[in-house]
This record gives structure tokens, sequence and C-alpha cells, in this order.
């Protein structure tokens, strides 16, 4: 599974945020920015054998642009709980998606996306095992694959 989130993981990213939030995305070469302006979210996906987590951090000024279009309202009128629904909306779409085009045999369940908090740093992803890097006008947008160990 993890293979194939890797080999689909941009092509989902971009389908979802240019035909849903009108955002292009570019991934960008190089580490994760370190900088403390990230809003977070995450869901798991998990089956009997294995676990993951994605993560996906948006800087906050993109994430503004992003929900202000979403949601027809013009940039400052957004409050914080409705760009982290959005976030919660773009992180259940993205992955959705993926479980659909990686999972065929529908062995792995999707989980409920939850709001990691705000003005979180982009090293938080550094315990993961694949981390992507995705530069708009606006911003950065970061995705991080974690491995959850099975009890």
């Amino acid at each position: 599974m993890l293979e194939a989130i890797r080999q689909n993981l941009t092509m989902v990213i971009s389908e979802v945020l240019e035909t849903m939030f009108f955002v292009f995305l570019e991934p960008q070469p190089g580490a994760c920015p370190q900088s403390t302006d990230f809003v977070g979210a995450q869901v798991v996906i998990s089956s009997p054998d294995s676990s993951f987590e994605i993560e996906l951090l948006a800087q906050s000024r993109l994430l503004e642009v992003i929900a202000a279009d979403f949601l027809g309202l013009e940039e400052g009128l957004v409050t914080a709980d409705q760009s982290q629904d959005v976030l919660k909306e773009i992180t259940n779409m993205v992955v959705g998606n993926l479980v659909n085009i990686c999972d065929p045999e529908a062995q792995y369940k999707l989980g409920i996306p939850s709001v990691l908090g705000v003005s979180l740093a982009g090293s938080r992803l550094s315990d993961c095992v694949d981390k992507y890097v995705y530069g708009a006008d606006d911003g950065v947008f970061l995705v991080g694959i974690r491995s959850l160990l099975k009890a």
C-alpha cells in the first residue's frame, strides 16, 4: 500500500486541489521548510496488517486563500475554524481518493480527519517515512506519511 501511495500522491493532490479548490501546486525539491506558520490535519488509513497516518500541513496564508475561494468569502473574512474545516475537507478528499486508487480490494479503512493545530513547524514531519513539499504562489503545502506500528 505504501508504494502505491507514493506512486499516486502527487497526481491525487494535483487533481483534488486543482478541481475542487482551483489551486495549482508544483512539487518543490529540497527539505521541508522549518517555519512555524502551518496549520495541520491528519487521517489514519488502517488494515489488519498495517496502518499509516497521513498529515497535511498548509501555510496559513495559502490555507486562507484556499478557504476563502472554496467558501466564496473575501480573504480576511475567513475564520480560523473555517480554515481548519477546509483543511480537514482537503485531507478527506486527498486521502479518500488515494485509498480508492491504491486499495481496489477495500482492505484499508479511512479514519476521520482531525485538526493537528495551528502554528505548527514543518519539522513536525521529521519522523515521517516520506515527506513531500508542494508550492503555490501563496505558500507551501506539506504532506507526510508516517507508518504506524500495529499492536
